[in-house]
């Protein structure tokens, strides 16, 4: 497990370069991370948050998220507690449906764990073909 756990402002600013001293040391720090100099962690909070803050707060399209942010997935020192392959699956998804990234999330979980979501939200996890009841 990575002793670095990586948070949202640095991935944001990193993708936007809109302050340069901050994006040149998390360059700096992504640059390590795709060559896998050094490993950090990337929990689930801090990719919805991420993706959230792409799509609410600078109206990136999702089709367009997905691929900014697979990219960053592919980098050898990025670390995750799930599979990578739940957070691309994810992003994918996200791109062509209209849910939320955490149902979107829960959704590709459960169907990699072969688990079931508890939820009393039927209508999205039933356009995403989910395994759900209510409690």
């Amino acid at each position: 497990m990575p002793k670095k756990i990586i948070d949202a402002n640095v991935i944001l600013r990193f993708f936007f370069e809109d302050d340069e001293e901050k994006f040149q040391r998390s360059k700096e720090f992504f640059r390590k991370l795709e060559f896998g100099e050094d490993d950090a962690l990337l929990t689930e909070i801090v990719f919805a948050e991420v993706v959230w803050v792409l799509q609410k707060v600078y109206s990136i399209p999702r089709k367009e998220i997905s691929p900014i942010f697979l990219k960053l997935l592919n980098y050898h020192g990025l670390k995750t507690v799930f599979s990578k392959e739940i957070f691309s699956e994810s992003l994918k998804l996200y791109a062509i449906h209209a849910g939320d990234i955490q149902d979107i999330f829960l959704a590709v979980l459960a169907r990699v764990k072969g688990s079931k979501i508890i939820s009393f939200d039927k209508a999205d996890f039933k356009k995403l073909k989910a395994d759900f009841s209510e409690p």
